[in-house]
C-alpha cells in the first residue's frame, strides 16, 4: 500500500530540481546586464564557454545551455567550431518568438499580411521623408536586379523582397524594420507560391518603380499610397491561391 506521503509525491515525478535552471537565468541575466552596461554591443565577441565558467564560476554544461537558449532568442550568433558574436540584426530577436506565437495561435497568412500592409505603408512614408543617397541608390540596385531577373520568378521575388527591405531600413525606425523583416520572413513560402501564379510580372515592376520614384521625390503620401495599391494586389493573388 503506497503512504500519503507517497501519492501526493508520485504527482511531481516528472518535476526536474529548479537550481540549474535557476542556474541558467541567472547566467542569461549576467549577459543582460553586460549588453545594458554597453560593455557588450551588437558585433561584439561573446567570450567562450570556458571563460564564462571561469569567471562566473560555474559549470561549463549551465553556460552552454545559456548560451543556446540565447542563440534561440536570436541574442547571440553562434556557429558550430567558430565562435560567438552578440548578434547585430534586430529582425533576428523576433523571428524565431513570431514563429512560436504563429504556431501556438495557427495565425493565418491574411493575418500577417494584414500587419505587413498596415506597417509597410507607414515605413514607405517614412523613407520618403528620410531616404539618403546611398538608401536610394541601394533600392535601385534591387530594382535594376528585379529588372535583369523578370523571366525568372523566384530571382524577381529575391530581388523583390531586397527592395521592400532597402525602404525598410530607409525608414529609420529600427523597431518597425526588424518586425517587418520578421514577418516577410513568415511569409516567403506563401510568396514564392504565388509569384508563379504571376502570368506577367511587369506590373508588379511598374509598381516598384513607381514608389521608388516616389520615395526619391520625398513625396511620402504618393508613395504610401502606391505601397498600399500594390500589397493589395499581392493580398488578392494570395486570397485566389
Amino acid at each position: 500500500m503506497v503512504s500519503g506521503k507517497n501519492l501526493k509525491e508520485e504527482k511531481f515525478l516528472e518535476i526536474k530540481p529548479i537550481e540549474k535552471l535557476v542556474l541558467i537565468d541567472h547566467i542569461i541575466e549576467t549577459i543582460g546586464k553586460l549588453i545594458a552596461s554597453g560593455k557588450l554591443k551588437p558585433g561584439d565577441l561573446v567570450p567562450s564557454e570556458r571563460t564564462l565558467s571561469n569567471l562566473l564560476q560555474v559549470s561549463r554544461n549551465s553556460v552552454r545551455q545559456a548560451l543556446k537558449a540565447l542563440d534561440v532568442l536570436g541574442v547571440l550568433d553562434i556557429n558550430p567550431g567558430s565562435r560567438t558574436y552578440l548578434n547585430t540584426s534586430l529582425s533576428n530577436l523576433l523571428i524565431n518568438p513570431m514563429k512560436f506565437m504563429t504556431l501556438l495561435h495557427d495565425l493565418k497568412t491574411k493575418e500577417l499580411f494584414q500587419t505587413r500592409k498596415i506597417i509597410e505603408v507607414e515605413l514607405t512614408k517614412l523613407a520618403a521623408v528620410n531616404a539618403n543617397e546611398e538608401d536610394l541608390a541601394e533600392m535601385l540596385e534591387f530594382l535594376n536586379h528585379a529588372k535583369e531577373n523578370i523571366k525568372s520568378k523566384n530571382k524577381y521575388l529575391e530581388y523583390e523582397m531586397g527592395f521592400h527591405e532597402s525602404i525598410f531600413k530607409a525608414s529609420g525606425n529600427r523597431v518597425l524594420t526588424a518586425l517587418m523583416s520578421s514577418i516577410n520572413n513568415l511569409l516567403l513560402e506563401s510568396r514564392k507560391k504565388t509569384v508563379k501564379f504571376f502570368p506577367d510580372l511587369s506590373l508588379s515592376l511598374k509598381q516598384h518603380d513607381e514608389i521608388y520614384i516616389s520615395v526619391r521625390d520625398n513625396n511620402p503620401e504618393k508613395a504610401g499610397r502606391l505601397m498600399l495599391e500594390h500589397l493589395n494586389l499581392i493580398e488578392h493573388m494570395i486570397e485566389d491561391d
